[in-house]
């Protein structure tokens, strides 16, 4: 309570306080994605921050249901969202791109391995059938 010491640990305290309520939101959806902040366009809450599924209202994705009340203020979400989308969402996106063209990579080198085993088969076939001739 001495106003010297107070206002030397107050932006500690309020910078613990924001990672406490932010750490109630999941670093990640259902969906294997980052939540991202939004503002509610109804009338019971207009302009209300909250986070969700970036899947969500989007054509031929699925959502997983996601929604979180942002309580933190104002100023705590602007900095949360820049840091967000320049730094931690681009490296999720990219290391989860770069997982899902992995994946299709290894199924496209299966497809060939039986491709090839196809072709081999077909031109052992064929050699068996004309030389019993």
């Amino acid at each position: 309570m001495i106003a010297s010491g107070s206002q030397s640990s107050m932006p500690s305290n309020s910078r613990s306080s924001s990672r406490s309520r932010a750490s109630s939101v999941p670093q990640w959806c259902g969906c294997g994605c980052r939540p991202v902040l939004r503002w509610s366009t109804t009338e019971a809450n207009p302009n209300k921050p909250f986070f969700g599924c970036p899947n969500y209202n989007v054509n031929g994705k699925r959502w997983c249901g996601l929604f979180v009340w942002a309580d933190i203020g104002e100023e705590d979400l602007r900095g949360r969202v820049m840091s967000t989308v320049d730094g931690d969402q681009v490296r999720v996106d990219l290391a989860w791109r770069i997982g899902k063209i992995e994946a299709e990579v290894r199924t496209q080198k299966m497809y060939i391995l039986g491709l090839a085993l196809f072709v081999v088969f077909v031109v052992g076939f064929m050699l068996v059938v004309k030389t019993s001739r």
